[in-house]
Formats: C-alpha cells, sequence, structure tokens
C-alpha cells in the first residue's frame, strides 16, 4: 500500500505510543500512511493521514474511527510512516487530539483490548499525569528564536491570572501547571512541558493582553525567552482573515477553560434546550470554506445525555467551522452552533488561508498549533469531569 523509498520514520510501539506517534505527525502537518505490524495479527493496520489529521483508518474490510481506536491496542506492534499525498475518502471527522485522548482513555478503562504488553517506564511524552491531568508537549525548540533564559523554582508563579503581560516563552526542560483561579480555588486545567510555549496568540495582541491563566512551576524549570519583536514582526505581516481565526482559537479556549474550571466546582449549567437559538446547518457549506460572523451571535454547545453543555460563545469577528489542518473544530461534528436572528456571515477560503499558514516559519506554526491543541485537550479535560459521578 506504500512505498518503502517514501518511509520517513519507523520504529515500536512500545517505545512511542499511537496517542504520541500522531500528535508527532500531527504538529508537523504530515500527510501519508502509518503501517502498523503487529505480532498478534498477521495482517496490518492503514492509518491515513492528510496535514496531520487520521481521515481513515483500515484493518482487513473494517475501515473508519472504530478500526482506528481498536489501534491503541496494539501496544508493541511496530510502525512506519510514508509520505504521500491521500486521496481517500474522509470517514473520521474528529479532530486529532480528541481522537488521542478519546483513545487513550478507552484502553484505561478496558473498552479497547489490549494487544501485547508495553514498556514498563512511561516515556516523559505521556499525555496524562498520574493525577489524569493532561500533558502537553511541543515539537523540538528552534534556538534562534530564544533571546534569554529564564529559570524557575518549584511552586513559583511564571504568569499570574488577570495581569497584563505580553512576555512569551517556551519551555526547555521541565514542566508547568495551568491554573484557573476561581472563587472557589485553583483549579489545575492542563500541564505543559518540553517544547510547549507560555503565552499564547493573545500576548500578540497591542496592549490589551491580560493572563487567563495563572501558570506555576512543577518542579525546577527552565524557559527560554522567545524573541518577541521578530515574532511580532511576522505576525504584523499576516492578512486580516488569518489574525481573525486565530484571535477566535484563543477566545475559545479562554472560555473552554472557564467552563471546565466551573465544572470542576460543579457549577456547570446544562440545557434542556436552547432557547431562541436556532442549529445552524452545515450541510450545504463547502468543505475548503469557513464562515465568518459579520453581525449577530452564536453559541457553541455540546450534547450529553438530552441537555446542551455551553462551550463559548461567538461574535462578529470570530469563525465558525472545521479548519482541517489547525485540527480545531468543535464543529460541526463534535458539537453544535446554535445561532439567533438577525444573523450575518461572510466566508473565508480555507485553500488561501493553508498556504498563507504553510509560509510561515516553523516557530510561529507551532506556536498556533500549540494554542489549538490546547482548546483541544482542555474541551477533552471538561468531558471528562462532567462524566465523573455527581458532576451534575
Amino acid at each position: 500500500m506504500n512505498s518503502n523509498s517514501n518511509i520517513v520514520l519507523k520504529g515500536s510501539l512500545t517505545f512511542l505510543n499511537l496517542g504520541e506517534l500522531l500528535q508527532l505527525l500531527g504538529m508537523s502537518g504530515s500527510s501519508g500512511i502509518i503501517k502498523l505490524k503487529g505480532i498478534h495479527s498477521e495482517h496490518s493496520g492503514f492509518i491515513y493521514l492528510v496535514d496531520g489529521n487520521p481521515v481513515d483508518a483500515e484493518f482487513n474490510d473494517a475501515k473508519g474511527e472504530d478500526v482506528l481506536y481498536a489501534f491503541f491496542g496494539w501496544v508493541d506492534a511496530d510502525f512506519e510512516f510514508s509520505e504521500e499525498k491521500i486521496l481517500r475518502r474522509r470517514s473520521i471527522h474528529k479532530n486529532r487530539m480528541e481522537i488521542i485522548l478519546d483513545g487513550l482513555r478507552k484502553v484505561d478503562d478496558g473498552t479497547i483490548l489490549k494487544l501485547g504488553e508495553a514498556a514498563p517506564k512511561k516515556s516523559k511524552s505521556a499525555l496524562k499525569d498520574e493525577a489524569g491531568i493532561p500533558i502537553i508537549k511541543g515539537p523540538l525548540v528552534d534556538y534562534l528564536y530564544i533571546v534569554d533564559e529564564d529559570e524557575f523554582a518549584d511552586g513559583q508563579e511564571i504568569v499570574v491570572q488577570s495581569k497584563f503581560g505580553n512576555w512569551l516563552w517556551v519551555i526547555l526542560e521541565g514542566s508547568v501547571a495551568v491554573e484557573r483561579q476561581q472563587p472557589e480555588g485553583p483549579v489545575t486545567i492542563s500541564k505543559l512541558t518540553d517544547g510547549a510555549f507560555i503565552g499564547g496568540i493573545g500576548s500578540l495582541k497591542e496592549k490589551t493582553n491580560i493572563r487567563s491563566a495563572t501558570v506555576r512551576a512543577v518542579g525546577n524549570v527552565q524557559l527560554g525567552v522567545m524573541d518577541f519583536h521578530r515574532i511580532m514582526e511576522e505576525f504584523s505581516k499576516i492578512s486580516q482573515n488569518l489574525k481573525q481565526v486565530l484571535f477566535s482559537i484563543e477566545k475559545r479556549l479562554n472560555q473552554v477553560t472557564t467552563v471546565c474550571a466551573k465544572t470542576h466546582f460543579k457549577k456547570m449549567q446544562a440545557h434542556e434546550n436552547m432557547g431562541d437559538l436556532h442549529p445552524l446547518s452545515f450541510t450545504e457549506q463547502s468543505e475548503d470554506k469557513i464562515l465568518k460572523i459579520v453581525s449577530g451571535k452564536a453559541v457553541v454547545a455540546k450534547q450529553i445525555n438530552n441537555h446542551f453543555i455551553v462551550l463559548c460563545q461567538l461574535s462578529a469577528g470570530d469563525v465558525i467551522g472545521n479548519i482541517p489542518f489547525l485540527a480545531t473544530a468543535h464543529e460541526p461534528h463534535s458539537a453544535m452552533v446554535f445561532v439567533a436572528d438577525p444573523f450575518e456571515v461572510d466566508s473565508i477560503d480555507l485553500v488561501d488561508l493553508k498556504d498563507e499558514y504553510d509560509e510561515l516559519s516553523q516557530t510561529f506554526k507551532n506556536m498556533i498549533v500549540h494554542t489549538s491543541t490546547c482548546l483541544s485537550v482542555t474541551t477533552g479535560r471538561l468531558m471528562e469531569i462532567i462524566k465523573k459521578p455527581g458532576t451534575r
């Protein structure tokens, strides 16, 4: 199914589990085929990626999302990844991080059969800590963008929620906890480790960046201070459409983080219906377009057990729809969008947006992917909290 001459990566899932492999290929926006060969099956499995996102999976005569989840149980299989253009009908619509988090959770819950024994030592890039807090790891650091280094001791605050700040860091060594401060106390939303960024796209807003969370060192941490002026110069040259997309993603992340923290303290509001709002249909929307709100408001909500959980509220300038190369989408496959009349939208061409994105520096792209990964991970954390007994 693939040519050996195209193979660019190979190894064993005992060293790099499937979640870590998908994250690695996703961060680089790779397109191609992952071939899995397990000692427990005479047949190989295949996962098809486009721009870093799984679009289909195949084993024997079976295809689709359930097949992909089953591969998370192949804990001692060997893998090969070959880069090539994929011309295949999309059968998997969830974004990359949703799939990774769901797959690992299903293995932990025992709903996926585990074949073989994984290495007993947990790799540094494991996606959760012992308490179940998700861990976000970044790609290799480009030291050309680092102008200084900072060190923080265990427990020391690096940034403080509600304080103004524009500094950007990348983690060189160690881990930090991202905490949302609530009246009831702090809530740890996630942890960041090597290669992850502290300070998001919002840091590029002039004189308006209020920190949305507290970031605290977990053990001793070494950080690289990013060249803010170099990044700002690149940001200033991108189109208004791309800027609006980036700010809209960051806005979603901030709102979902708030919902996650409130839900932790059982402050979540579940709605039996969405009142006067009506669902926005995506059936006639082209896959190479997303929507930009011109006027009106929209609500993104997820339906769980016949109730709706509001994830975020959008307004003029925000974008709606799936952006495959960023793996950002709540909607249309993982959440619904509700709007109230009057509501006006314009469209943004994803082909043009992808072309512009591809021309960005790798470091700037890594920052964007980090924000979208945080959005997916935080949404997944929210869903896990909701599923705990007694949350609602």
